[in-house]
This record gives C-alpha cells, structure tokens and sequence, in this order.
C-alpha cells in the first residue's frame, strides 16, 4: 500500500493565501471515502477522515495541524490503516519552513520526520535541514515556492479571470524532494453556483462566497515524467475553504466531502 504523502500543499491550497482577501483561519474534517481504483490497485474500498487546522496572520505567518487516518481494504479482504500527522509553520516573508511528520501503519509508527528549510529572500536558493540526515544539508534552487507563496500565486490568478501556473513547489512533506506544480484556475462561479455545497448543512457559512475551481498536478523534478505522482482539485472560496475534494494516485482516487466547518478567529496584526 502506497503512502498518502505528500499533502501540505494540497493543505494550503485549502487555506487560501496569506494576502488574500477574507482568508479565514479554520478547522476543517472531511469525510474520505474511494472514488475509483483501477484493476492494478486491487483495492476493495477506502474510508477515512482528513482534519486540518489553520491559525495565524499575515504579519506572523501560518501554522497548519493536520491528520488523515484512511482504511484501504484491499481485493484479498486484508486492510491497511494509515494515519499520518503533520504540523507545519512557515513565516509570513517565507523564508522559513518548519515542518514535523510522524506515520503509522495499523498502530504501528512507521516514520517520523522533522525539516526546516531556510533562506535569505523568499526568491533566493534556500537551504534545507533534516533530522534523520543531521550534517547533510541541501538546497533548493532560487524561484523555489512555498506552499504560501504558491497558493498566493494561484489567488491571484482566480482574482484575475482564471489561467495556467507552473512552479517548483517545497513543502518538506516528501522529504528532500521539490515537485513541479503545474495549476489550472478556474472562473470565479458565484455564490450559491454549487449544488452538492447548498445542500450541505456543514458548509452553511460558505452560502454569500463566490468560489473557483482549481486543480493541481505535482511531478517530480527530475526525469522529465509526462504523468503527475499525484494530483488534487477542489473547489476554493473566497474565505480560504476548500469544497468537492478530489485527491488522485493515479491507481485510485479518494474523493473528500466536507462534514464540519469551525472559523476560527484571526489574531490582528500589530
């Protein structure tokens, strides 16, 4: 069974930008359940819960918890629980990344991690550190993106009609590796546009937003490969809340439906 890394960018792709009109700090669950799996995944069917937290400011940065416990139950009538947790800040000119992960499989932790990336600019080469490689750093290249700074990126391009972005993305979640984001933002649809959202109680305080749909396709950096590791769409409000989840492996897809919504208060800048 495949992990379910990497998932920060597709948590701040969920959060909205950090400079982006009416973003709201909240906590979000999510009911996980599969969608489709080819012949090749051998996989029966999959439930499951994402949850993430988002809290801070633009003048302070931002701080995402986040856990995604899914059972996969395979053709052979085995099952495999994976549950993985997450914390990540990165500060509000982002230079700096701090991003800590543990996993388990079926109760039993499988891995943890602790990675902190920083850099003189948010455009210069950065460089990264990690706890299970202590005295081995790296560097990722100038023009790197964090998951804030991408995500502001996209924002822009739904306030803007709509378009196409491509960008090397580094979120830590995946260890040393950056991926190639390549987006595709929608029109913004009006508010109350989306039927499966009217018709949920859970998304109650989204009915005045407008909203745009996104999808984001992650590939590896090296290689040169023509198909994606994974890739996520969903619909995005103007308050930072992600609808409509779609999350691809290409083998299988999780589809994700939103089962509570909680805003949280944003702390004022000083």
């Amino acid at each position: 069974m495949k992990t379910v890394l990497p998932f920060l960018s597709l948590l701040l792709l969920l959060t909205g930008g950090a400079e982006a009109a009416g973003v709201a700090p909240h906590r979000a669950i999510y009911d996980l359940t599969l969608l489709r799996a080819s012949e090749g995944a051998q996989m029966r069917s999959a439930a499951g819960k994402l949850a993430f937290e988002v809290d801070g400011s633009r003048c302070d940065g931002y701080t995402v918890n986040f856990r995604m416990a899914t059972k996969y139950r395979q053709e052979s009538g085995e099952s495999t629980l994976i549950d993985t947790l997450s914390t990540t800040y990165e500060n509000a000119a982002a230079t700096e990344l701090r991003h800590q992960s543990k996993e388990s499989v079926n109760g039993t932790a499988r891995g943890s991690e602790r990675i902190t990336l920083n850099r003189k600019t948010a455009e210069s080469e950065g460089t990264v550190e990690l706890k299970s490689k202590p005295g081995e750093p790296f560097t990722v290249p100038a023009g790197t993106a964090l998951p804030m700074q991408h995500q502001m990126r996209l924002m822009a391009l739904g306030e803007g009609g709509g378009g196409r972005d491509s960008s090397v993305v580094f979120d830590g979640s995946d260890g040393a590796r950056p991926f190639r984001a390549i987006a595709f933002v929608g029109k913004q649809k009006p508010a109350g546009a989306i039927a499966r959202d009217s018709a949920n109680s859970a998304a109650a305080a989204l009915k005045g937003s407008g909203s745009w749909p996104m999808t984001v396709s992650y590939y590896a950096l090296e290689g040169g490969s023509e198909t994606p590791e994974y890739q996520v769409s969903f619909d995005m409000y103007e308050n930072g809340v992600a609808t409509g989840l779609v999350l691809d492996y290409g083998d299988f897809a999780l589809s994700g439906t939103l089962a509570d919504l909680k805003l949280l208060d944003e702390p004022a800048c000083p």
